[in-house]
């Protein structure tokens, strides 16, 4: 624990200009120890070569632990459960509550049983502020690190052939050689993680897609919407304010008037079917 206080510590104050977060599901990260050093920071390179210094996630809160000063979160997304640290006051952390957060991501040696050779890295992260979030806020977070996953999977299926990673530039594709000789990087383990991520974006859908046509349903039903039709882009500016993603509820249009529950009266207007 003193090391981890010691981590705290010296966990670096924000840049004037932030830098940019990756998001990774949480499998992905608990397996990864990757680290590289560029302009004096320690950059942390994934399995599908998401190039990561801070991150941003969002997942359920499993449990608390207070530990001296310092406060150990276990927190779940739909691939796995990790612990993130803080030293800071954080209010209204209970199980089942969903919490965003942003960490720099430290390298923290762990020794294993057998010998010196052996001795890996993993990684410790180190809360820079966090806050209690609803249910769309997890959602959103869950379809677009899954988008952003299948899409570095795809630019690592072009450049594995060949090795010559033309989709990527010059200092990118260094970093992601390295990281592919390291995880020993082949089509086999893109699949696994292109699994990993469908299966998360899957949970998300069919626990939430019922939510989301009674929401669609209910802006269309005329006494709320104020009109006998609405129109579609309106329908979805409203529903993306309320948490949901725009590709998300152009799915869900479609696969209501798949069931014959709204129809387009004409181009670009939707109206409710009437049981």
């Amino acid at each position: 624990m003193q090391n981890q206080n010691q981590n705290l510590k010296s966990a670096p104050a924000p840049a004037p200009v932030p830098a940019p977060t990756c998001r990774v599901f949480f499998d992905e990260l608990l397996k990864s120890d990757c680290f590289v050093e560029e302009h004096g920071e320690t950059h942390l390179i994934t399995p599908t070569c998401a190039r990561c210094n801070k991150l941003f996630g969002v997942g359920e809160i499993k449990e608390v632990e207070k530990r001296g000063n310092i406060t150990k979160i276990k927190i779940s997304d739909p691939t796995a459960t990790f612990g993130i640290y803080t030293d800071k006051v954080l209010p209204d952390l209970k199980p089942q509550k969903n919490l965003a957060f942003v960490a720099y991501l430290r390298p923290r040696l762990r020794a294993h049983a057998h010998a010196e050779k052996n001795k890996g890295k993993g990684v410790l992260t180190l809360v820079e502020e966090a806050g209690v979030v609803d249910e769309n806020v997890r959602t959103n977070w869950i379809l677009n690190t899954g988008r952003r996953t299948m899409e570095r999977i795809e630019l690592l299926r072009k450049a594995l052939p060949e090795k010559q990673g033309k989709e990527f530039s010059e200092s990118t594709w260094k970093q992601a050689k390295q990281a592919m000789e390291h995880y020993a990087i082949d089509d086999d383990k893109l699949n696994y993680w292109q699994g990993r991520a469908i299966d998360a974006v899957k949970d998300v859908w069919q626990r939430h897609g019922k939510t989301a046509k009674e929401m669609v349903l209910d802006m269309l039903e005329p006494e709320v919407s104020g009109n006998s039709s609405v129109e579609r882009i309106k329908l979805t500016e409203e529903l993306k304010k309320r948490g949901l993603m725009e590709e998300w509820v152009e799915e869900v249009i479609d696969e209501l008037i798949v069931e014959g529950r709204c129809y387009e009266p004409e181009v670009g207007m939707l109206k409710v079917v009437e049981e």
